[in-house]
C-alpha cells in the first residue's frame, strides 16, 4: 500500500489511501485530477499478472460493466491492462456493504429488506436483458449508500456475452453460502442462478442466520444441492408466509420452479409492501410445514425429545449411525453412572467449532495480539513479494473468512514481504529506447520528460533519472527519465479526434503533450453516447502546447438506460 500511495497512476489518477484488499486485487480511494473528482482504484496485485486466471476474471468485471448502465450498477470509468500496474477504474462509492449492514442489526425489517432487494433485482434484471449473469451475489458484494441507494460491485466472475471463454473455472464459482445448486454442481447457469442467491439473501436478511451452514464448504455445497432450507416463519413466527412463499420460490432446486427473471420476483415483493398479509398461488409446501404430533417410540422417539422443535426433514441426526450409538451409551450412562458421568462423556464427544475471522487485509501484529487467536488457532505462515500491499499484512488465508473449523485448528496466512527492492541500473548516455529496456527488465516503471540538455548530445539521449541510478528502490516504482532535446517544444500537430470516445481523444491530446483540455457534452440523437462530435482546433495544424483544446461530446439522446 505504501509504495503506491500518494504516487500518480498514469499522470491522472492520484492515489489516497486502501479502501479494501483481496486475494486478487488491491481497491484504493484515489483522486482523478483530469476530471476533478474521487474514483476506486483496483489494480491486478503483482504477483498475479501471470496467473492467466486472475487476468482473465480481472479484464471480464471490466467488460460485464462496460455492457451496462444502471444506477444501481458501480460504473467503469477507465481501464488500463497493459504493463506490470493493471487496474479498473470505477465510481467511488461511499458506504458500507450489506453485510456490514447485516452485522449490525442482525435481522432486518421486512420494509428495509424489500427496499434493499428492489434495487438489486432492478439492477440484475438490466445485467441479465445484456447477457451478464453475476454469479456471485451476496451481501459483501452489495454497497450500500448513506441515503440507502445500493450499488452492485463485483462482476470478476460474470458471464459476458460473446466473450472469447465464458467457462467459470472452480476456483471462481462463487461464493458456497449463496451459490445455486446448478453452480455447486458444476452444471450450466443462467439468470435464475442469480435469482437463487437472493433468495439465500433474503432469507438472512429477514431471519439473521444462513439457511445452509456446515463445517466444511463442501458440506454447505451438498446442502445447497439436496436440502431444503428450514422454514424462516419457524425461525421468525412474527415473518409474514408470503415472505417465505417468496423466498422459497427463489430457492427452487429446480431452476425451472423458481422465478423466471428479477422482475417476477420484483412484482411479489411489491405485492408484499403494499399487503404483508398477501399470499400467492404457490405449492403448500412454500408454506409452513404442519406439526406432526404423532408420538414416537424407541431411538426416533428419543431424538425427537432433543429436537421438539424440528420437523422430521431437518433432524438429520436421528438417521446417523453415531448419533444412534451415542443415544444408546447415554442412555446406560444415565442408569450405571448417574448423571455426572453422563454430562463428561457428552462433553468430551462434542468438539467446540469456531468461525474463522476476516485477516486478509490485517496487521499479523494486531492478529497475533489477539486473545481469541491465541487461544482458538494456529497459524502456518507464509511470505510473498507484493508490491501494492506494505510488509507485514495478510494477503490471504485458508480456510477463508466464515468456514466454521474446530477450536486450535491451522490457519495458513500468506504475509506480504512488501515491494522488492531493485537497485535503479545505470541509463544515462543511453538512448531512451535503451533506457527503457533496462528499467522494465529490473522491474520498474518509468515517466518520460523532455529537458533542453547538452547540445552536443543526440537527441533522444537519456541525460539524467529521478530516483537516480544506483538509488534502491522497491520493485514497480515509477522511474522519471530525461530525455535530451535540443530546442524545447512548444507546438504539435492536432491530431484527428472527431468520431473517436472521450477518453480515447484525452489520451491523444496527451501524448501530443496537450495537457489543457475542456469537455462540453451536448445532445445528439444521432450520435452514440461518449463520441466526439466536434474539436475547436481542426486536425492537422499547428497548435500550441499551452493552448485549451475544446472537444464536444454527445450525451446520446437523454434516455434512461
Amino acid at each position: 500500500m505504501k509504495q503506491l500511495i500518494g504516487s500518480i497512476v498514469n499522470n491522472r489518477y492520484q492515489i489516497r489511501n486502501t479502501l479494501g484488499v483481496g486475494g486478487m486485487s488491491v481497491v484504493f480511494r484515489a483522486h482523478d485530477l483530469l476530471e476533478g473528482r474521487e474514483v476506486s482504484l483496483k489494480v491486478l496485485r503483482a504477483d498475479r499478472l501471470g496467473d492467466q486466471e486472475s487476468r482473465r476474471r480481472f479484464y471480464n468485471e471490466s467488460r460485464a460493466i462496460a455492457l451496462m448502465s444502471h444506477p444501481n450498477i458501480v460504473n467503469v470509468c477507465d481501464v488500463n491492462f497493459e504493463g506490470r500496474l493493471q487496474y479498473i477504474v470505477m465510481e467511488y462509492v461511499d458506504g458500507v456493504t450489506l453485510k456490514d449492514r447485516m452485522d449490525q442489526k442482525r435481522t432486518l425489517s421486512p420494509e428495509e429488506t424489500i427496499h434493499y432487494l428492489r434495487q438489486i433485482l432492478s439492477a440484475l434484471s438490466h445485467a441479465h436483458e445484456r447477457g451478464v449473469v453475476h454469479h456471485d451475489i451476496k451481501p459483501e458484494n452489495i454497497l450500500l449508500l448513506s441515503d440507502a441507494t445500493v450499488k452492485v460491485t463485483d462482476f470478476g466472475i460474470a458471464t459476458v456475452p460473446s466473450f472469447e471463454d465464458d467457462s467459470i473455472s472452480d476456483e471462481a464459482v462463487g461464493s458456497v453460502h449463496y451459490i445455486s445448486p446448478e453452480q455447486a454442481k458444476g452444471d450450466v447457469t443462467d439468470n435464475r442462478s442469480d435469482l437463487y442467491s437472493v433468495g439465500v439473501m433474503m432469507y438472512a436478511m429477514l431471519t439473521g442466520k444462513l439457511p445452509f451452514d456446515a463445517p466444511s464448504p463442501v458440506d454447505v455445497a451438498r446442502m445447497q444441492v439436496e436440502k431444503p432450507p428450514y422454514p424462516p416463519c419457524k425461525l421468525i413466527p412474527e415473518l409474514p408466509i408470503g415472505f417465505q412463499q417468496v423466498i422459497f420460490r427463489a430457492m427452487a432446486k429446480n431452476p425451472s420452479q423458481r422465478y423466471q427473471d428479477a422482475t417476477e420476483m420484483l412484482n411479489d415483493l411489491e405485492a408484499l409492501e403494499a399487503d404483508p398479509d398477501a399470499l400467492f398461488p404457490y405449492p403448500k409446501e412454500y408454506r409452513v410445514p404442519g406439526k406432526n404430533t404423532k408420538k414416537r417410540k424407541g431411538i426416533a422417539g428419543f431424538f425427537r425429545a432433543l429436537y421438539p422443535e424440528d420437523d422430521d426433514t431437518y433432524v438429520f441426526a436421528r438417521n446417523n449411525q453415531l448419533s444412534v450409538i451415542c443415544a444408546l451409551l447415554l442412555s446406560a450412562l444415565l442408569v450405571f453412572s448417574g448423571v455426572g458421568l453422563m454430562v463428561a462423556v457428552v462433553s468430551n464427544l462434542y468438539q467446540e467449532y469456531v468461525n474463522v475471522p476476516q485477516y486478509v487485509g490485517m496487521s499479523y501484529d494486531d492478529i497475533e495480539a489477539s486473545y481469541e487467536v491465541a487461544k482458538n488457532f494456529k497459524f502456518n505462515l507464509q511470505y510473498e513479494f507484493d508490491n501494492a500491499v506494505e510488509e507485514g499484512i495478510v494477503l490471504e488465508q485458508s480456510p477463508t473468512y466464515g468456514e466454521s473449523v474446530v477450536s486450535g485448528s491451522e490457519i495458513t496466512l500468506v504475509i506480504s514481504k512488501g515491494g522488492r527492492n531493485i537497485v535503479i541500473p545505470e541509463i544515462s548516455g543511453k538512448t531512451e529506447n535503451q533506457a527503457i529496456a533496462a528499467l522494465k527488465n529490473a522491474g520498474l516503471t518509468y515517466l518520460r520528460k523532455t529537458e533542453v540538455g547538452n547540445v552536443a548530445l543526440d537527441e533522444g539521449v537519456v541525460l539524467r533519472c529521478e530516483p537516480a541510478e544506483g538509488t534502491e528502490v522497491t520493485e514497480g516504482t515509477t522511474v522519471t527519465i530525461y530525455v535530451n532535446v535540443r530546442a524545447a517544444i512548444t507546438e504539435a500537430i492536432m491530431p484527428n479526434l472527431i468520431g473517436s470516445s472521450k477518453e480515447t481523444a484525452i489520451t491523444a491530446l496527451y501524448k501530443k503533450g496537450l495537457t489543457s483540455v475542456s469537455i462540453n457534452e451536448v445532445q445528439k440523437d444521432d450520435v452514440p453516447e461518449g463520441q466526439v462530435i466536434s474539436q475547436s482546433v481542426p486536425a492537422d495544424s499547428v497548435v500550441s502546447l499551452s493552448e485549451t483544446i475544446t472537444i464536444t461530446v454527445s450525451k446520446g439522446t437523454g434516455s434512461a438506460g
